[in-house]
C-alpha cells in the first residue's frame, strides 16, 4: 500500500461517469475534488438492456482521462460502482473490464437498494434537522427514493424510471409532443405514488444528482456548486422549466444558462419525473443537496462496517 491521500471513487452512472477523489473526512463528511462527464452509456442500448458499444468506448475513452488524475492523485485505493446502466446489461462484465484496465479496481454494481441506502447516506450529510427527510434520486436509468431520520432508513424505492430510460421509452420528438408529455407523467405518476407510500409517506425533500442539480443551476442562471448546494427548488419552478424546455428543440436548449449541452437531449424526461415526485411526496419544493451517492460510497468504503447497511471493499493500489 503506498502513502497516499486515502481514496478515489468511481461512478458509472446510466448518464454520466464522476470521479471523486477523497483527501479526507471532514466535519461535513467526505473532502475532494470531483469530476463528472455525460457520456450516456445507456444511449443506444438494446431491448435486453445491452450497453451498445459506442457508449463503452465512450466510458473507455473517459476513464482514461479520468485514470491520469488518479494517478496524480495517488489514492491509497479505488472503489468503484455501477448503476441502472450497468445493472440491467447482459453484457455489464465488459464494462467491469473497462473499468479494471483503466482504473486497476474492480466494479462493484450496487443493487437498486444499495444504491439508494447510499444516495441516502451521502445526502444526509446536507440536513441536519432531527425529523425524518425523503431523498429524491432522479438518475438517467432508475429513480431512487428513501426516507429515513438520523436514526436510519425507514423505506426504500427503486424504480426503473430515469432520464435517459423515459426519453428513450416516450420522448421522442424534437421538440417532444406535448401528448407525448402527458402520456409519460400518467405512466409514472402512479408508480412515484406508490414508492412514496411504500418507504413510509410523505417528508421534507432533499434532492441529489444531476437532473435536480441541473434544475437548480437553470433556476440560479449558471452551475456553482456553492449555490446549488442548499438551492430551494419549488415545484411550480420546476413546471415552469418543463413547459419551457419542452417547448425547446435540443439545439435551443443547449443555449440554456446553467444547462450541460450533453443533458439537454434527456432533461425534460428528467424535469417531468421530479415534477412527479414531488406531487407524489405532497412536497412544495426541495432542497437541492451536492452531497450524494459519491459520498455514500466514500463513506461506505472508508469505514469498516460501511454505512447504512452497506459495506464496499475498495481495491488497495500501488499507484
Amino acid at each position: 500500500m503506498n502513502g497516499g491521500r486515502p481514496l478515489a471513487v468511481v461512478d458509472v452512472g446510466s448518464n454520466s461517469l464522476r470521479l471523486f477523489l477523497v483527501e479526507g473526512i471532514g466535519a461535513d463528511g467526505p473532502e475532494g475534488e470531483r469530476h463528472s462527464v455525460v457520456i450516456g452509456l445507456r444511449r443506444g442500448a438494446a431491448p435486453d438492456g445491452s450497453m451498445a458499444a459506442d457508449a463503452l468506448g465512450r466510458l473507455d475513452d473517459t476513464l482514461a482521462e479520468f485514470a491520469v488524475r488518479i494517478g496524480e492523485f495517488r489514492p491509497r485505493a479505488v472503489a468503484a460502482v455501477g448503476t441502472s446502466a450497468v445493472r440491467d446489461a447482459p453484457n455489464r462484465a465488459r464494462a467491469a473490464e473497462v473499468v479494471r484496465r483503466n482504473t486497476g479496481a474492480g466494479l462493484r454494481v450496487l443493487t437498486g437498494e444499495e444504491e439508494a441506502l447510499l444516495a441516502f447516506a451521502g445526502a444526509r450529510l446536507a440536513h441536519h434537522a432531527p425529523g425524518p427527510c425523503l431523498v429524491l434520486d432522479v438518475g438517467g436509468g432508475s429513480t431512487e427514493l428513501v426516507r429515513g431520520s438520523a436514526t436510519g432508513v425507514e423505506g426504500t424505492a427503486s424504480l426503473q424510471l430515469g432520464a435517459v430510460r423515459c426519453t428513450q421509452r416516450r420522448l421522442w420528438g424534437d421538440p417532444p409532443a406535448p401528448e407525448a408529455i402527458a402520456a409519460l407523467r400518467a405512466e409514472v405518476r402512479p408508480l412515484l405514488a406508490g414508492a412514496v407510500r411504500q418507504i413510509g409517506g410523505p417528508a421534507p425533500a432533499l434532492g441529489v444528482a444531476g437532473t435536480i442539480t441541473t434544475l437548480a443551476a437553470i433556476d440560479l442562471g449558471g452551475y456553482d456548486p456553492e449555490r446549488v448546494h442548499g438551492h430551494r427548488l419549488s415545484a411550480a419552478g420546476v413546471e415552469q422549466h418543463l413547459s419551457r424546455l419542452a417547448a425547446m428543440t435540443t439545439a435551443e436548449r443547449c443555449a440554456v444558462p446553467g444547462l450541460e449541452p450533453a443533458r439537454a437531449p434527456v432533461i425534460v424526461a428528467g424535469t417531468a419525473l421530479t415534477a412527479e415526485a414531488l406531487q407524489a411526496a405532497g412536497q412544495d419544493a426541495l432542497a437541492v443537496s451536492e452531497r450524494d451517492l459519491l459520498d455514500g460510497v466514500a463513506l461506505a468504503a472508508l469505514r469498516p462496517d460501511g454505512v447504512a447497511g452497506v459495506a464496499l471493499a475498495p481495491e488497495t493500489l500501488d499507484l
